[in-house]
């Protein structure tokens, strides 16, 4: 019999165990695990970061976390913020209460992450137009929005997957 896959972040966030159970019944989709850890990779940790370093993605990320309430998806995300020195402007950008700051760039970023995370459908072309109008260009709001889609994606599949093993 073939091992299983070591966990990923998925099922790390989701605590389950690749042998067993929901992990293993995620084992039979070894492309959608291959997939969702590639993406992770992509969005959170890309070779070049552009005009989103990789400090303000994990930020980012542990703030659209906190917004959906999974605070283990959250600190996996504020471990990577560490990891990739976090500084003392991060605070704003993973506190959901705060949505201004001094920075016009950093408050147009965080009003579209909590858009796109809470009600998607709202969105419309005037919230990429605020985005483009603090200087973000078409690759920067492309690479924003992937980021925003996998994380909501990554949440959605953690807390199924939880539900399922019962939690």
């Amino acid at each position: 019999m073939d091992q299983p896959e070591a966990a990923d972040v998925i099922d790390t966030v989701a605590g389950l165990d690749p042998a067993t159970g929901v992990g293993a019944l995620r084992r039979q989709r070894p492309e959608i695990l291959r997939l969702s850890q590639t993406s992770h990779r992509a969005a959170l940790l890309p070779a070049d970061s552009g005009n989103l370093p990789r400090r303000e993605r994990a930020a980012l990320a542990c703030r659209m976390a906190r917004l959906l309430k999974d605070e283990v998806l959250a600190a996996h995300y504020a471990g990577l913020l560490e990891d990739e020195g976090a500084d003392s402007s991060a605070a704003a950008l993973i506190d959901p209460s705060v949505t201004t700051t001094a920075d016009v760039r950093t408050t147009a970023i965080l009003r579209h992450v909590d858009l796109l995370t809470l009600s998607p459908a709202t969105a419309t072309r005037g919230d990429i137009e605020k985005l483009m109008v603090v200087g973000l260009t078409d690759q920067d709001i492309v690479t924003l929005t992937g980021l925003i889609a996998f994380v909501n994606y990554q949440a959605r599949m953690v807390a199924g997957l939880r539900m399922l093993k019962g939690d």
